[in-house]
């Protein structure tokens, strides 16, 4: 059971200064306060930089949060509730901020607005273990797929109680990269843990999900089609 003052430890990785700052503002609204930050700000991928602040920080509870992704002012508050309740790790609702354009509107279709559940209990990390850099921006799949398999709970906070908004980059060209860098982790995953990580990334539901979104607005069918057409190419890239 934890206590109502349990230490927070927020460990936010550091690419754009900018964004930093509204992260930290927004963390400073919350309602709950014992909270600790740790910056990792040096070149590297987020799991070197959630590895150091994980290995930096003092608090029972551990929330990995990236710099663009700010929270309304309750969400720490009501974590601590799910964490009461039993759950060992909790999902945070997500908004995404609206698309300034037609391409960014193509993005964002193929991105999921699914739950963050970063927020650990400490024991879970020190049981299933930390982030693996071998799994370049998939890393947060693989331990969470250790975790479940470890018999850990997740429990999501209704976002009424509190969620992040999440001010990522909407751009082809950043999505392309992401693809790009992310190819060969994601087949390593595919080929370690086969249907976990399908259930993980709710494929069949994601299309379905897709799809629906084009049928009503047939305007983006075009455009979004082009879009995985070359990330279906980037892919398969050795």
């Amino acid at each position: 059971m934890q206590s109502s003052d349990e230490l927070v430890s927020i460990v936010i990785p550091v690419y754009n200064i900018e964004k930093a700052k509204i992260c930290v503002e927004h963390i400073k609204r919350q309602t709950y306060q014992n909270i600790e930050l740790i910056f990792a700000d040096f070149k590297g991928f987020p799991a070197e930089k959630r590895n150091y602040g994980y290995k930096k920080s003092k608090g029972s509870l551990i929330l990995f949060l990236d710099e663009d992704e700010y929270m309304t002012a309750t969400t720490i508050s009501a974590c601590i509730k799910k964490f009461k309740e039993g759950f060992e790790i909790v999902g945070i609702p997500q908004i995404k901020v609206e698309p300034k354009n037609y391409v960014e509107r193509c993005v964002s279709i193929l991105r999921e607005n699914i739950a963050k559940p970063l927020f650990f209990k400490r024991e879970v990390l020190e049981k299933a273990g930390i982030f693996r850099t071998e799994y370049a921006l998939c890393d947060d799949l693989d331990l969470l797929i250790r975790a479940f398999s470890a018999g850990y709970k997740l429990g999501i906070i209704d976002i009424k109680d509190g969620y992040i908004v999440h001010d990522e980059t909407s751009s082809f060209t950043s999505m392309l990269r992401k693809t790009f860098l992310a190819r060969k982790s994601y087949k390593k995953l595919q080929t370690r843990y086969g249907t976990k990580l399908d259930a993980l990334t709710r494929k069949n539901s994601q299309r379905k999900r897709i799809l629906n979104i084009l049928v009503k607005r047939p305007i983006l069918i075009l455009g979004t089609l082009l879009i995985m057409l070359v990330l279906f190419a980037v892919r398969r890239i050795p």
